[in-house]
């Protein structure tokens, strides 16, 4: 079960970088943190005693990045006016075979020869290591600095999934804090980019680096 959720998670990530639609990416990326959400009740609810510190993270998961974070950027995208993603660095098709060799470059090179000695079953760890190749990637393929701050976000849902997948999950109180670094984080960036949008009428970085002395 916990493979067919991280397949969730790696063809969310994937299909991210398939269109120019602002709102579908954000929901993709809603998908894609659900996904998470419920690898961490699933593997907190398996087992013979329960373990609540995965069913917490859980939970924190599914208010954090399913319901706030898609809340404030759907919020930004009414402000801003964006409904439709067209400043792309990098072609569609070209995006798409990117973020294939990505997957494979995860799942043939990384794991089996770079990571080989650690213990790790099933598809967890590539499918993480592939969620943050592949956030990276969306973050400089998009001129608009909105999906710059998607792309940094579905980082680090694929940095999250890979310390369940190698630790199991970091003590309650690391988890704590980077949630709450995460949304404080995601909610100033949102707001800097209304600002620029505000002030510029653009948020595209194409033409803000025309500011620079």
């Amino acid at each position: 079960m916990v493979d067919l959720f991280a397949l969730i998670f790696l063809v969310a990530s994937l299909f991210m970088l398939a269109g120019r639609s602002i709102t579908n990416t954000i929901t993709l990326l809603t998908v894609q943190a659900l996904a998470l959400c419920l690898i961490a009740f699933y593997l907190g609810l398996s087992t013979q005693e329960t373990n609540w510190h995965m069913v917490i993270v859980g939970g924190l998961t599914l208010v954090v990045k399913v319901i706030i974070l898609p809340w404030v950027f759907y919020k930004l995208v009414y402000k801003v006016n964006l409904h439709r993603e067209v400043s792309l660095s990098v072609g569609l098709v070209s995006s798409i075979l990117i973020g294939l060799l990505l997957i494979g470059l995860a799942y043939g090179y990384i794991v089996p020869v770079l990571l080989k000695d650690i213990p790790v079953g099933g598809h967890l760890i590539s499918a993480a290591l592939a969620g943050i190749l592949l956030g990276c990637f969306f973050m400089i393929s998009r001129r608009s600095a909105l999906s710059q701050l998607i792309g940094v976000v579905a980082m680090e849902n694929g940095l999250f999934l890979c310390g369940v997948a190698v630790t199991g999950g970091m003590p309650l109180i690391i988890e704590l804090g980077i949630f709450f670094d995460i949304l404080v984080g995601a909610l100033v960036m949102a707001l800097m980019t209304y600002q620029i949008n505000d002030t510029f009428e653009t948020i595209d970085t194409k033409f803000l680096n025309k500011l620079k002395g």
